[in-house]
């Protein structure tokens, strides 16, 4: 056997155990978002958090990748004036009136839950933990 060959063969397993050892995002069971009667994979979802309000009632805001923003947008282009129902595993998160468009990706579903329900739904539909409140930037 070639030396250089040996070495990628020997090298391969250490690759493979660092990789292993090395810390994962945790991933959490999802479940079936529908918006609108249209399926939304949890590899759309950028982020999926708690967001408490003033009046202490807690929601969820969800923030979708570039292709399924603008999906949203054309879905609900199509239901101003209508109700854009939300679900989960086939139960209503929300029916919210359409105004306008949605455009941006960003969704808020109104605030109907205590913060431990709303953060395990969040993780439910993203298979996540939200993004951190700060990138890193100063």
């Amino acid at each position: 056997m070639k030396p250089l060959l040996a070495l990628a063969l020997l090298a391969l397993p250490l690759a493979m155990q660092a990789r292993a050892a090395a810390p994962m995002a945790p991933a959490f069971a999802t479940g079936k978002l529908m918006i609108a009667g249209e399926p939304f994979d949890p590899a759309e979802i950028v982020d999926a958090r708690a967001l408490p309000d003033v009046n202490k009632k807690v929601g969820i805001m969800l923030t979708l990748s570039p292709a399924a923003a603008q999906r949203l947008s054309q879905i609900t282009a199509a239901l101003v004036g209508k109700p854009m129902l939300v679900a989960l595993d086939g139960k209503t998160l929300g029916a919210e009136l359409i105004r306008k468009p949605v455009n941006g990706g960003v969704i808020e579903i109104p605030g109907r839950w205590t913060l431990t329900d709303a953060e395990a739904l969040a993780r439910r539909i993203s298979g996540k933990d939200p993004l951190p409140d700060d990138l890193g930037g100063e």
